[in-house]
């Protein structure tokens, strides 16, 4: 990364040195929005690991309600972005958006479902049930972050 920093620097450097006031304003304005652009997609990494964290943070039995309730918290929102999707969706219209949506249902299903078994978890069944936890409620959010209007593949980093 601080290869490619010290590149573009030099690029800059070299355009800036090289070219008229409009063009090196035009190069100014270009180095600011690409400034822009790294400083939201950091944001956004920053924003995934912490709750990539959250989720392997290891809740101990004794933790159970800490760890039920964070993920009620994160349920909230992905049931709000789920009501969303099914406002902004016109059944029949795209059959590809029908389909996801039915995956996104059953996937919620799931979730529930691992919450249920979660309730009677005991204390030598707790980590299976934590990760089964886990791992539906992420599986959750990727069908539903893969279905909002602005995802991008790679991160956001790549063509829309």
């Amino acid at each position: 990364m601080r290869q490619m920093t010290y590149a573009a620097a030099t690029v800059l450097m070299a355009a800036a040195l090289a070219c008229s006031p409009r063009d090196r304003q035009e190069t100014a304005n270009r180095a600011d929005s690409a400034a822009d652009d790294v400083r939201d997609a950091v944001r956004e990494g920053a924003d995934e690991v912490r709750d990539q964290a959250r989720d392997a943070r290891d809740y101990a039995y004794a933790q159970r309600n800490d760890f039920r309730r964070d993920i009620d918290l994160r349920l909230e929102g992905l049931d709000e972005q789920i009501a969303e999707l099914e406002r902004d969706t016109k059944r029949g219209v795209d059959k590809a958006r029908d389909s996801a949506l039915v995956d996104i249902r059953m996937a919620r299903k799931t979730v529930d479902r691992d919450l249920n078994r979660l309730e009677s978890a005991t204390e030598s069944s707790w980590d299976e049930a934590k990760r089964s936890v886990n791992e539906s409620v992420y599986a959750l959010q990727e069908a539903v972050r893969r279905q909002l209007p602005d995802a991008k593949p790679m991160g956001g980093t790549g063509p829309s």
